[in-house]
């Protein structure tokens, strides 16, 4: 009997462990948007044959469809880049995105390098008196948003402290089925190099990583079980191996075990849904075609997420119908178009109907944009910037500043403004033909694309050491640039300021700044021209010189 009384109370003691141990695992579901850039429209993809994709009426309901498929569950954040990009948006000065966003419930948003474009208040995107805030445009936005915006290596330069905003922090705890869940914001460290340097200029972007190790004890003091990381900046993947690289890959290496459940990247626009150092990473297409989404099963006793259940799936896009135009089903609910932000689309489209619709003229065929060599695009911009003023010896635009393709058919301004959507004037700078060289090869060289030129041709070996890969140079009348002579080019003030490296532009004398936007001057281009062509006249021509680069000198 002695035993079978003390049997008994072993059971009754172990019990609740057992029954804990066969809980069933919190399910939370986590949706991730990145470089959003204004795309409030629908609009064709190329990437998916040209259907009809995104729209944020179409956006609301696929996210509307989440919430009911996992109630109380789901996460919805943003890695930054929210409102730049589209005429509808600037209209606003992005006001438009951040009031959609506020509706459709977004948990929070990292900072990203577009997000400072705006500048000041007002019609201008850098400032033109020393009293005017160059932050100006993303305190308001940051005061409108009912979510925060994210970013915890943001300093400022004079006082060496974070950027302090009421609604900018570096991390954010929200509460999802009983789980805390840590959502921690990092900004690209380039930032000053692809943003206007001159909004920026009072800010420092600190390394990521040591910025993160501060932060994380912070979140897990206060008790966040859950760290996800929003982070602006890119992740991308081999195409032989199939491994991630970039700065957030290198940034998860970095990082301890069980430190960070799961990493939401942006800036790179390419789709990744892949592990470096056991921690998921995901990354979507950008102007709101598609979204990532992971799945986090976590323990219901310690709340933390158990080993190796985050479940990745592949970037879904917002596609709007089916391929025969009939409404789809995800997470078991029809799809379509959700009334109230329908009609609140209808009223900013409204609201800028006079310009969109400005008919400049038409496309003969498709004009590509690309930024590997010169693309159609880039040869139409910078032959209008060239055609603006005589005295132009050349024109140079750097690639990563042009921002879509041109379709077959008629133009308006409102695709002219997605093409160059940076409030960038044109300015003329003297240069000698060494500096011109000097501008070639960082663009050959360099991360963020060829300089996009009118005026000269450039013939090149790519297996030569970087700075050392133009052959040849030729102007316009086929005569090769000569390093002592002097030419007058025409630019954009986003490189004469060292955007996106190319510091060669602010060493050069007689500068003179239009105040003419070179979106101004393209529309006028296009205007005069009636009809416009694709002209890939092969400005840049690869050629092998015989000579392959040292592997020391190609790390230089």
């Amino acid at each position: 009997m002695i035993r079978i009384f003390v049997l008994s109370c072993l059971l009754c003691l172990t019990a609740p462990s057992l029954g804990a141990e066969l809980a069933p695992p919190i399910r939370l579901t986590f949706c991730g948007m990145n470089d959003f850039h204004g795309a409030l429209e629908a609009r064709h993809a190329r990437v998916v044959g040209g259907r009809q994709v995104g729209g944020i009426d179409i956006i609301a309901a696929y996210i509307q469809a989440l919430r009911q498929a996992n109630p109380g569950g789901l996460l919805l954040a943003d890695a930054g880049d929210l409102y730049q990009g589209t005429l509808l948006s600037a209209a606003s000065e992005g006001a438009a995105v951040v009031e959609f966003y506020n509706e459709l419930g977004f948990d929070a948003v990292a900072v990203g390098n577009h997000d400072f474009d705006f500048g000041p208040k007002g019609y201008h995107s850098t400032p033109n008196t020393p009293d005017e805030d160059a932050l100006g445009v993303l305190k308001e936005r940051v005061k409108q948003a009912r979510f925060p915006f994210l970013a915890a290596n943001i300093y400022v330069r004079e006082t060496g402290k974070p950027l302090a905003l009421k609604n900018l922090k570096s991390y954010t705890i929200v509460e999802r089925k009983g789980v805390k869940i840590a959502l921690v914001g990092l900004t690209s460290e380039d930032t000053p190099l692809t943003t206007h340097p001159a909004n920026v200029r009072s800010l420092e972007f600190r390394p990521m990583l040591k910025e993160l190790q501060r932060v994380l004890p912070e979140v897990r003091k206060a008790g966040a079980t859950v760290v996800i990381l929003l982070v602006h900046a890119g992740v991308g993947v081999h195409e032989e191996s199939g491994d991630l690289h970039g700065p957030v890959a290198e940034l998860a290496r970095a990082l301890k075990p069980g430190e960070v459940d799961l990493i939401l990247s942006g800036h790179w626009h390419l789709p990744v849904a892949g592990e470096v150092n056991g921690i998921p990473i995901l990354q979507t297409w950008s102007s709101g075609l598609s979204f990532a989404r992971a799945d986090l099963l976590v323990d219901p006793e310690s709340k933390r997420v158990m080993a190796g259940r985050v479940n990745l799936h592949d970037s879904t896009f917002f596609f709007r119908a089916d391929r025969d135009g009939r409404p789809l089903m995800f997470a078991g609910r029809t799809i379509k178009p959700v009334p109230r932000f329908v009609r609140k689309l209808r009223r900013f489209r409204k609201s800028i109907a006079h310009l969109q619709n400005i008919r400049l003229g038409r496309a003969e065929a498709n004009l590509v944009h690309k930024q590997d060599l010169d693309s159609s695009v880039g040869n139409l911009v910078t032959d209008a910037m060239r055609a603006s003023d005589d005295a132009i010896d050349m024109a140079m635009y750097n690639s990563g500043g042009l921002r879509t393709n041109i379709p077959k058919g008629v133009i308006t301004f409102g695709r002219i403004y997605e093409v160059v959507p940076f409030d960038n004037n044109l300015v003329k700078v003297s240069l000698s033909g060494a500096q011109v060289r000097e501008v070639l090869e960082h663009g050959l060289s360099g991360p963020y694309g060829v300089m996009e030129i009118s005026g000269l041709k450039v013939v090149f070996d790519p297996d030569r050491p970087p700075g050392k890969r133009c052959l040849s140079i030729l102007t316009s009348e086929g005569k090769e640039v000569e390093d002592r002579k002097v030419y007058v080019v025409a630019t954009n003030e986003f490189v004469l300021n060292g955007g996106d490296g190319y510091f060669t532009f602010a060493r050069g004398k007689n500068i003179q700044n239009t105040y003419t936007l070179i979106r101004e001057l393209l529309a006028r281009y296009i205007k005069t021209k009636g009809t416009v062509h694709p002209d890939t006249g092969g400005r840049y021509s690869p050629r092998k010189s015989g000579r392959r680069a040292n592997p020391t000198e190609a790390k230089k």
